[in-house]
């Protein structure tokens, strides 16, 4: 911005447009109730004084992952949709990977559609990236491999792996049928060891990589009502983290983010609902978020899938370059009452 002595030209000085901005930037991070939102904008407001006092000719940072490639298990919808065009925003080219099979057996709500997945495609394109989209199923390992082999084909390399693909189960303990806990397992844990796997096949020879696993706040502690889910989150945690030990050596960074509750159809589906809330007739998600709002240290009850995919690409940055094995709690203050 041009200035004449300490005025900027709309007359504001450098230290009233840094207060407005600071407002404002604040006032936006509120408004979103996400966490990550609030980091970013404590952060912006650390640099709007610089930013008032000096023109922007680069917009570089936000392009931060041009030549960067992202790939993205569960990426036809919610959080992997949210976390490519997260990515996508910042330059990064975008892969995702998805079941697309609406009706898949032992899964309680339907799953994502070839439809969803060819629309979160053209999402992510219209975003001025490429994009390739691979159907196929975590718990098949040689699809991953092979789509993976591709990315890094086509795009030049892997550069960041994001194991979200998961399922959720609600019930108390003894519900379950044999099927339905084999399900579950085999997607959210043995399938984000696949994804792991075939991640590293591809990254050690590069000696550099990111791998990000989405895990739960019920990946932190016990709950009735998802055994099973909650135990798998805790599993996804374990795998971080021995990945993490495992690949180090490799320049191989591997971290979690763990959400609260998250606006996506995992979540916002009429099983998931009515079991939260059973003596409501058609309870609704927001219904299920203000039930939990006044139990938080901040006044949400819920986080969107955007505020996930900011700890996501947070950990993926040149600012996480020396961290690994590490969780980012991304739940509204819920863990605030944990004991680590």
């Amino acid at each position: 911005m041009a200035k004449t002595g300490n005025r900027a030209d709309n007359g504001e000085t450098v230290n009233e447009a840094t207060e407005r901005r600071t407002t404002n930037i604040g006032r936006r991070a509120v408004l979103t109730g996400g966490a990550v939102a609030a980091a970013i904008a404590a952060a912006a407001a650390l640099s709007a004084a610089g930013a008032a006092a000096q023109p922007m000719h680069d917009q570089g940072a936000a392009r931060e992952f041009a030549g960067k490639s992202v790939f993205i298990t569960g990426g036809a919808r919610g959080i992997g949709l949210a976390t490519a065009k997260v990515f996508a925003a910042a330059g990064a080219d975008i892969a995702l990977f998805d079941v697309a099979t609406p009706n898949l057996a032992h899964v309680q709500y339907p799953l994502a559609s070839d439809q969803d997945l060819e629309l979160a495609r053209s999402t992510v394109e219209a975003l001025g990236v490429r994009c390739l989209s691979f159907k196929g199923d975590v718990r098949d390992y040689d699809a991953q491999r092979r789509a993976m082999e591709t990315v890094a084909e086509r795009f030049g390399s892997l550069d960041v792996v994001v194991v979200n693909a998961g399922i959720s189960q609600i019930g108390r303990m003894e519900e379950f049928s044999s099927e339905e806990i084999s399900t579950v397992f085999e997607i959210n844990v043995s399938g984000a060891v696949k994804t792991t796997q075939a991640a590293v096949s591809i990254m050690q020879p590069q000696n550099s990589g990111r791998i990000v696993y989405i895990s739960s706040a019920l990946g932190r502690m016990g709950n009735e009502l998802f055994p099973v889910y909650t135990s798998t989150k805790w599993a996804l945690i374990g795998i971080a983290k021995s990945a993490a030990l495992s690949y180090g050596r490799s320049n191989i960074l591997c971290n979690v983010v763990a959400p609260g509750l998250a606006d996506t159809p995992l979540a916002n589906n009429p099983v998931v609902l009515g079991r939260m809330m059973p003596n409501v007739e058609n309870p609704t998600f927001q219904m299920v978020s203000e039930m939990l709002e006044p139990g938080n240290p901040i006044p949400v009850g819920h986080v969107e899938p955007e505020d996930v995919a900011h700890a996501v690409k947070f950990f993926a940055s040149e600012g996480t370059s020396k961290v690994t094995g590490e969780v980012f709690d991304v739940s509204y203050g819920s863990l605030a009452r944990s004991i680590a």
